[in-house]
Order: C-alpha cells, then structure tokens, then sequence
C-alpha cells in the first residue's frame, strides 16, 4: 500500500479487474492522487475506474506507453 500511495502513476497491464486486494489498486492510486492508466487487451471490470484505458495487445501497448514516458522525462 505504501508504494501504490506512492507512485504517479499507476498503470494497470493485463488483468481482469475483478481479483481483490489488486482489483483495488487503482482506488488507492486515485485515492493518493495518481494519474491512473489502463493498458489491457479488452476492457476489464474495473475500467470506469481509470483516468485513462487503452485496449490493445500488450506487446503493441506497452512499448508505446514507455516511450511516451521516456520522451516525456527527457523533455521532448
């Protein structure tokens, strides 16, 4: 709970949404006030709950997230 409270932000890859205590995940991010993201292949239980959700491949979606945080960090 103390790296959740934490972190900004958090991101949510591949899972169902609906197996607590991780399901509560993004409530607890929010909670802290972190931006929260969804990167999944379809909707999950708990999308409504996101900032933002992206629906696609993991091996699609998440190479491309980490290269917006990386161009974000340096400034580009």
């Amino acid at each position: 709970m103390e790296a959740i409270a934490a972190c900004d932000p958090l991101a949510s890859i591949g899972t169902s949404g609906a197996v607590y205590p991780a399901a509560g995940f993004v409530d607890w991010a929010r909670e802290a006030g972190a931006a929260t993201l969804e990167l999944n292949l379809d909707p999950s239980a708990g999308t409504p709950l996101f900032d933002e959700a992206r629906h696609g491949t993991a091996t699609v979606l998440v190479p491309a997230w980490v290269e917006e945080v990386l161009a974000a960090a340096a400034g580009i």
